[in-house]
C-alpha cells in the first residue's frame, strides 16, 4: 500500500492529522462566511480581526520556523479584501513557504482562480459534504453545491492544485463514498476526512458524531474505499487511524515508525482572526495573542505548547503502546471534557492500550 499511487505518497507523509512537515501554521483571516455550516467552528463575527499589516508580520514570524505550509482559512478567506496582498507577501521567494487556503470553493470564479495563481497559491482545499442537495443542507445555503463545482473546475483550468476536505458525521456518512466518486471524476489527489469535532456551532450537532465503534468502522471502511480510487483518504482529527494500519498489519514497522499522530501545538499551529494562538482550528484553547506578544515567543514559552510538546497525556493515552504515532485527538479531547491533556474519549484500543512504549509487545 506503500509507494507511488498509494495511501502514503503525498506531502505530508507520517503526520497523524492535517499538518506538514516540518510545520504547518493555519491562519483563519476572518470568521465572516456566505455559508452557515451546520458543523462550523468559528461561526460568530469578530471585528478585531488583525490588519494587514498585522498579517504581514505573522507571516514573516512564520517563515522563521522553517519551509513550513502556510494556510489561509475562515470563516471565508475570499470575504477578506486584502486576501490577494496577503497570499502574495507569504508566497514571497524569501519566505519558502508553501501557501494554500481552504475555502467553501462558492466565490471562486475563473477570474479569481487565475488571480489566487498569480498572488501565489499552491493548492485551494474546497469543502465538500455530500452530492447535491446533501451538501446544500449540510451546508446552509441552496445552492452552494453547484458553486463548489465552479469554483472546483475554475481553480483546475486555472493551474491551482485541488482537494478536498468533507466533514465524517452520522448524518452524511452515506455521502462518503459518492463524493470518493466524484472526486476521481474531477481528478482531485487527495480528500481530507474529517471527524467532528464538536466545537462553535458543532456543538449543535454532536450527537452526530461518530462513537467509538462507528469510528472503528470508518477505518475499515478507509482502508476498502482506499482500494478503489487514486485519491488519497487521510482521516483526520483521527490520529488512532495510524495506529489501526499499525494493528492490523496493513504498515510495515519502518512504515509505522514515521508517523507522528496528534500535531497540534507540536507542528501544528492556528491562530484565530483576533489573533489568539491555539494548538488547532478545533481547540480554542489560548495560548497567547499576537498581538502581546510574538508568535514565535508563543510557540516557545506557552506552557500549553510545552505541555503538548512533552507529549504528557492523561488517562489511557499516558499508558498507551501508540502513543508515540497516535497520541490521541488533543480537540476532541478538549470538546468532551475541557482539558486538552485528557485520553480521548473515541478509541477502540481500550484496555489493550497499556503498553508504555511505541513497538514493544
Amino acid at each position: 500500500m506503500d509507494g507511488e499511487g498509494g495511501i502514503f505518497a503525498n506531502d505530508a507523509v507520517g503526520t497523524g492529522c492535517f499538518s506538514y512537515l516540518p510545520g504547518e501554521v493555519v491562519w483563519a483571516v476572518t470568521k465572516r462566511c456566505n455559508l452557515r455550516c451546520k458543523h462550523c467552528s468559528i461561526s460568530e463575527e469578530d471585528p478585531a480581526e488583525l490588519t494587514t499589516e498585522e498579517g504581514f508580520g505573522l507571516i514573516e514570524e512564520a517563515a522563521k520556523l522553517g519551509p513550513v505550509k502556510f494556510a489561509f482559512t475562515g470563516g471565508e478567506p475570499l470575504l477578506r479584501d486584502d486576501i490577494y496582498e496577503l497570499i502574495e507577501y507569504a508566497a514571497s521567494p524569501s519566505f519558502e513557504m508553501q501557501v494554500v487556503m481552504a475555502t467553501n470553493g462558492t466565490l471562486i470564479t475563473r477570474a479569481v482562480a487565475e488571480r489566487l495563481k498569480k498572488a501565489g497559491l499552491e493548492r485551494a482545499a474546497v469543502s465538500i459534504d455530500g452530492i447535491g442537495k446533501a451538501h446544500d443542507d449540510f451546508r446552509g445555503v441552496e445552492g452552494a453545491f453547484e458553486g463548489v463545482l465552479r469554483g472546483v473546475n475554475a481553480c483546475k483550468a486555472a493551474g491551482l492544485g485541488v482537494q478536498l476536505f468533507t466533514m465524517v458525521t452520522r448524518d452524511n456518512y452515506s455521502e462518503i463514498p459518492k463524493i470518493i466518486r466524484l472526486a476521481d471524476d474531477l481528478g482531485v489527489w487527495r480528500i481530507y476526512l474529517i471527524y467532528l469535532i464538536a466545537v462553535g456551532r458543532g456543538k449543535q450537532i454532536s450527537e452526530a458524531c461518530l462513537s467509538t465503534d462507528e469510528n472503528t468502522r470508518f477505518f475499515e471502511d478507509v482502508t476498502e474505499w482506499q482500494k478503489g480510487t487514486k485519491v488519497w483518504l487521510k482521516p483526520i482529527c483521527n490520529p488512532q487511524y495510524w495506529a489501526f494500519l499499525w494493528d492490523k498489519g496493513l504498515v510495515s514497522r519502518e512504515q509505522g515508525r514515521r508517523f507522528t499522530g496528534c500535531t497540534a501545538g507540536i507542528t501544528r499551529f492556528h491562530i484565530f482572526p483576533n489573533g489568539d494562538v491555539t494548538p488547532c482550528a478545533y481547540l480554542p484553547a489560548k495560548a497567547g495573542n499576537i498581538r502581546e506578544a510574538s508568535f514565535l515567543e508563543i510557540v516557545r514559552n506557552s506552557e500549553m505548547f510545552k505541555a503538548l510538546r512533552a507529549r504528557v497525556e492523561k488517562g489511557q493515552c499516558a499508558a498507551c503502546k501508540y502513543k508515540q504515532i497516535c497520541g490521541g485527538c488533543r480537540s476532541r479531547a478538549y470538546a468532551v471534557s475541557g482539558d486538552y491533556l485528557a485520553e480521548d474519549p473515541v478509541c477502540r484500543f481500550g484496555q489493550r492500550r497499556l503498553v508504555s512504549s511505541f513497538g514493544r509487545d
